[in-house]
């Protein structure tokens, strides 16, 4: 499967509405494309809030302020139940304390609920999706890709809900017991479903994106290496209507490298081999970013955000080519 870039555009000019920004997400609602973001002064400053716009066709709106709170936001997630549009983030000033809280919207992202305690109580900074979309499993699931990050371990799991985002439980931890002296370790899994078996590619300090998987959803493989570097920055992939699993990163091997260059490659085998990165943008002046990327398909498109210097994101459409 090949593939040809269409459009790339900013969804919104830089610095004219914050001085920073980072982590996006995107969904595709209909013809509706809905992006949202974390952006304020700097990450982890006390006004940094999650923003949301929308594509009905005649290009990007301008930035909507989603949340109003007195902490820091971080790491929005939107994804399409039913007929809802849902709306996970992570809010508080320390990451092994994050809380994480929901949004609901019946109308396509016109109006939304009031944010909701995910875990009524859980200030684990782990529950519900950590940076990447849930995916829709098979038996009719919720299954959320989770981390937390702690001075001793950064660690991955999966959260499930059965009810519509209502009630969650999770998984035990992927097994990962080849840390660095640094104690870090795994965080912000994506997933795909191929049959009864879920798989999961991982950000690493290790230096190379990792892999695990599970047939029960409950117990999940040792983590094992990909042949694809990763710079400890986030990571995200989509499965395709053919099976194949594009994946978007920065293909850097230095554990926290730059993140100057950004690329995708697609897997047919779930994760023993990748196709040869095929670079979506890169810049060697210092300073440039270009990172944390989220990815959806429609089945005829592949639509891409990411972090485009921290001043705004970029929107990229690849049109998908049958060989």
């Amino acid at each position: 499967m090949k593939f040809r870039e269409v459009l790339r555009q900013e969804i919104f000019p830089e610095k004219k509405f914050f001085a920073q920004c980072h982590a996006s997400t995107v969904l595709k609602v209909g013809e509706r494309l809905i992006c949202a973001w974390f952006a304020g002064t700097k990450e982890s400053n006390d006004d940094v809030e999650i923003y949301l716009s929308v594509n009905d066709g005649e290009g990007w709106s301008d930035p909507r302020r989603m949340t109003f709170t007195e902490t820091p936001c971080w790491n929005p997630v939107l994804f399409e139940y039913g007929n809802e549009i849902l709306l996970f983030y992570k809010n508080g000033r320390r990451i092994p304390e994050w809380r994480t809280f929901i949004m609901r919207s019946s109308d396509g992202g016109e109006s939304w609920t009031e944010p909701a305690e995910l875990v009524e109580g859980d200030a684990s900074g782990g529950r519900g999706p950590v940076k990447n979309k849930p995916i829709l499993l098979s038996d009719g699931r919720i299954a959320a890709p989770a981390s937390v990050e702690t001075k001793k371990a950064w660690d991955a799991f999966v959260d499930y809900s059965s009810d519509a985002g209502k009630t969650w439980h999770r998984s035990g931890l992927m097994d990962f017991d080849h840390r660095s002296a640094d104690g870090l370790g795994i965080i912000q899994p994506t997933l795909w479903q191929d049959g009864d078996r879920i798989y999961a590619l991982l950000r690493s300090s290790e230096g190379s994106i990792l892999k695990s998987s599970t047939s029960d959803g409950m117990n999940w493989s040792r983590c094992e290496r990909t042949s694809l570097p990763n710079n400890n920055s986030g990571i995200d992939c989509v499965k395709l209507p053919n099976g194949e699993v594009f994946v978007v990163y920065n293909p850097i091997s230095e554990s926290w490298g730059s993140r100057n260059i950004i690329a995708y490659s697609v897997t047919d085998d779930n994760a023993q081999t990748f196709s040869e990165p095929v670079i979506i943008e890169e810049d060697k002046v210092d300073g440039a970013e270009f990172s944390y990327p989220a990815v959806i398909s429609d089945g005829k498109y592949v639509y891409i955000t990411y972090t485009h210097y921290r001043r705004s994101v970029m929107f990229v459409k690849l049109e998908i080519i049958e060989d």
